[in-house]
């Protein structure tokens, strides 16, 4: 198994903040977030193979993620995608695609902002049995109020996506979608068809979406507590709930 950390983004909705420093690089009580990521990989590989680590960065803060891994020696290859700005930024699907390139295996992909208590152990020991279909890690968030603020799923009872709603006004379900994925080898070449198809290749969702619809995807409820750092009220509530 090789895993992608998708951090090239910008986090503009954490501006002026996050114009110095990457998302993935602020500190959560002292410690990157990015950080949270990497120990909870270490822990998976005393379970699963795990053939390598890629993280895709931007170019604006390239030489940051090569002075953390130096400072923290972690053993992770670091990718630069180009872009400067959010502007010309390739977004999440294409970043996933550059990560991955053509290295045929099977991929776990996380979100480089995103803080979760789950070890991951029990989601790739389900996508595994879910092969060669891809599948994504979900998270209960319990009120239909809090869930029009994500990608919303809906699960038969083989816990197949049979519906994906984008922030949806009347959500179907409270499973929301987190930034973990896994992608059997078997099924990469859907991310061309993806983006030959598509104007938009930035939110992740749209992808899962579109995914759903042409193949199988089988959602996994993540167990313990899981926050999406997209504004400064998420960053105080991570400082709480990561003690």
């Amino acid at each position: 198994m090789h895993i992608v950390i998708l951090a090239a983004g910008y986090g503009t909705r954490l501006y002026p903040l996050t114009k110095r420093i990457a998302k993935p690089l602020v500190t959560v009580n002292n410690k990157p977030m990015i950080n949270y990521l990497v120990d909870k990989i270490k822990n998976l590989a005393d379970s699963f193979s795990v053939d390598e680590v890629r993280v895709v960065v931007n170019n604006k803060f390239y030489k940051s993620f090569l002075a953390w891994k130096n400072k923290y020696k972690v053993r992770v290859k670091i990718l630069n995608d180009g872009s400067n700005s959010p502007d010309d930024r390739l977004g999440a699907i294409k970043d996933m695609k550059f990560a991955i390139g053509k290295t045929k295996a099977d991929w776990l992909v996380l979100g480089g902002d995103n803080l979760f208590q789950d070890d991951l152990l029990g989601f790739i020991k389900f996508a595994k049995k879910k092969k060669p279909y891809p599948s994504i890690g979900l998270y209960d968030v319990e009120y239909k109020k809090m869930a029009t603020r994500f990608g919303v799923v809906k699960l038969n009872k083989e816990k197949e996506i049979s519906k994906f709603q984008e922030k949806p006004k009347k959500p179907l379900s409270t499973l929301a979608a987190s930034c973990v994925y896994f992608f059997p080898k078997q099924s990469l070449h859907l991310f061309d068809s993806f983006i030959s198809h598509n104007g938009s290749v930035d939110a992740s969702g749209k992808y899962i979406a579109w995914l759903s619809k042409e193949s199988k995807v089988f959602g996994y409820t993540l167990g313990g507590k899981w926050i999406d750092i997209g504004h400064f009220d998420s960053l105080k509530q991570a400082e709480r709930e990561f003690k």
